[in-house]
């Protein structure tokens, strides 16, 4: 089960549409507002973090499962997995935040902002569950669903404060 007392938002769409730049702004709205924010990054790669030759880097070639280094100001974990986890497994992960954003898990994830470039993209609005609103460069309206010009920031953190985050807006650590 999801922790639902983190309130979550996903930013999903095909490569390439958008998601990165408008979330990184999205991030950058809620942090000048005050919110404690995480962020989750789904790979379908294999993504490699660890620098080869550094200390960490040498705890997981000789085998170590999980590692961690912790700095004054940072912690970062890294652990081999078995098997893949879910997506309530790595929400499970994070505490102390006023809200999760998240690229990619389309199938997964709870409610999304759909990013769409091209008519096309339009297929996954008919794919997808909890599609919320749409972020999008084309002229596109809909009756049942928000519909936010991709450079909308203001209207986009805007519709997740009242959507998503209802009374608790403007910060809890403000």
């Amino acid at each position: 089960m999801l922790n639902q007392k983190i309130p979550i938002v996903s930013f999903v769409g095909y490569s390439g549409s958008g998601k990165t730049t408008l979330l990184t702004k999205v991030i950058a709205a809620f942090k000048e507002k005050g919110y404690r924010v995480a962020t989750i990054k789904h790979d379908a790669h294999r993504f490699q973090m660890d620098v080869e030759g550094k200390d960490t880097w040498k705890y997981a070639q000789a085998g170590s499962d999980i590692v961690l280094i912790n700095s004054q100001e940072k912690l970062a974990m890294i652990e081999n997995l078995e098997k893949p986890i879910s997506f309530e497994e790595v929400v499970s992960h994070i505490k102390n935040v006023d809200i999760i954003f998240v690229e990619g898990y389309k199938h997964e994830s709870p409610p999304k902002i759909l990013l769409v470039r091209r008519e096309t993209d339009l297929e996954l609005l008919f794919q997808l569950r909890d599609v919320m609103a749409i972020a999008t460069s084309l002229s596109l309206q809909f009756d049942q669903i928000p519909v936010y010009d991709i450079n909308d920031l203001n209207g986009i953190v805007h519709f997740i404060e009242m959507k998503i985050l209802g009374e608790k807006k403007h910060g809890s650590r403000k």
